[in-house]
């Protein structure tokens, strides 16, 4: 199961007309996909391919359960989640941007609108003033001549606290169904995104809540069709990403996931949870943890009833793609005993580097005495996990 390199496109400019002081307040509340967008690298809040890019580390690499053919590379898999929901936000923020780089089709202090016309796709784009500081946001589509046009998007922002422009709280809604209702061309063609966020000078909270979305994977990543069908299927998952630059920043994620380990002919899914925190240390460098665990899915339930994995990971300055350290994969039963795993302690990885013991204990294949316990009670909430400088 080998993935191929795709290259990836170059995203469309982001091109607003600037008006009188009214217009450019309502500018300044469009939707920004590098404000809404979750940046772990510096990369991130650039617009990447419509079409999947990732490797295949991100989707096969599983729990360790014996030996260490099977890294949990946690780090990795977050990546792959924050890959992907950033590039399904852009699916919908990229018909926004096509709009609002012609010129407004009306302006004045209280709402602007932008239309754009193009290969028989007819794209329009409203902002509006619902009260003070506060706008809303619609996203019309579809063929040229469709009455009424299909409401791709939703959303509304309150720029009560905002210093800058496309800063402030508010939501964002993504109806797939409706968006390739309307833009034929559009591959996910069913499922819903929600977004919560509040976009500050200083911090970046980002929710996601994505339901019943079959992912757009490219076919031509992958040699089995298979595991191209497994990861294709309508899957939900729930993500809360919190980020303080020059701080630290954290990420929850619930999400379903094909392992590969333990044996997975079926490919089945997995329920499962991770959480990860970063933090900027005194040299610049940054530190962090990455904690999950699987359940269901290819588990024998009458003997494995979960995996639990750590991974700990660093990077030299801010902003950069951290490099993985010391890592652990252990199954274990019901009453928390272990049954089988590996580290890379057992497995003499002389590249994984210690964890920062700043992040506590790390679980060992002895027992569950040490075994990561703070998992969130909800991953939809808002509420950034803790961190170190937090």
């Amino acid at each position: 199961m080998r993935l191929r390199h795709v290259i990836l496109a170059t995203p469309l400019a982001l091109a607003i007309a600037c008006g009188g002081s009214g217009s450019s307040a309502i500018d300044a509340a469009t939707p920004s996909y590098a404000a809404l967008s979750m940046d772990q690298v510096t990369t991130d809040t650039k617009p990447a391919a419509l079409t999947a890019t990732t490797n295949e580390s991100a989707l096969t690499a599983a729990p360790v359960i014996a030996g260490d053919p099977c890294h949990p590379h946690l780090f990795v898999r977050q990546r792959e989640v924050v890959e992907r929901v950033n590039r399904h936000i852009y699916k919908a923020l990229r018909h926004v941007e096509l709009a609002i780089a012609k010129n407004p089709l009306t302006s004045n202090d209280t709402t602007k609108s932008w239309e754009d016309v193009e290969n028989g796709i007819d794209r329009k784009f409203t902002i509006m003033l619902v009260s003070p500081n506060v706008y809303s946001w619609e996203l019309d589509i579809g063929a040229v001549g469709t009455t009424p046009l299909p409401v791709a998007m939703t959303g509304q922002i309150d720029r009560s606290t905002a210093t800058g422009p496309h800063q402030g709280k508010g939501t964002l809604h993504i109806d797939f169904a409706k968006l390739h209702a309307g833009f034929s061309a559009e591959k996910v063609s069913e499922g819903t995104l929600d977004v919560q966020f509040d976009v500050e000078a200083t911090s970046r909270n980002i929710t996601v809540t994505a339901t019943n979305i079959a992912w757009d994977l490219d076919a031509t990543m992958f040699e089995s069709a298979a595991v191209l069908s497994a990861l294709s299927a309508p899957r939900s998952g729930s993500y809360v990403y919190f980020r303080e630059p020059g701080k630290g920043g954290s990420i929850k994620i619930k999400d379903q996931m094909v392992f590969a380990c333990p044996a997975n002919p079926s490919l089945l899914a997995a329920d499962a949870q991770l959480v990860s925190r970063w933090y900027k240390f005194t040299d610049g460098s940054v530190h962090g943890r990455s904690d999950a665990l699987m359940q269901n899915g290819q588990l024998p339930a009458a003997t494995i009833d979960h995996v639990v994995g750590v991974t700990c990971h660093q990077s030299a300055t801010e902003g950069e793609a951290q490099g993985e350290g010391f890592w652990l994969m252990k199954a274990e039963n019901a009453s928390g005993g272990t049954i089988t795993g590996a580290s890379s302690t057992t497995a003499a990885d002389a590249n994984a580097t210690p964890c920062d013991s700043v992040f506590g204990n790390v679980p060992t294949l002895t027992d569950n005495t040490n075994d990561f316990t703070s998992w969130p009670a909800s991953y939809s909430d808002g509420i950034p996990f803790t961190f170190p400088n937090m």
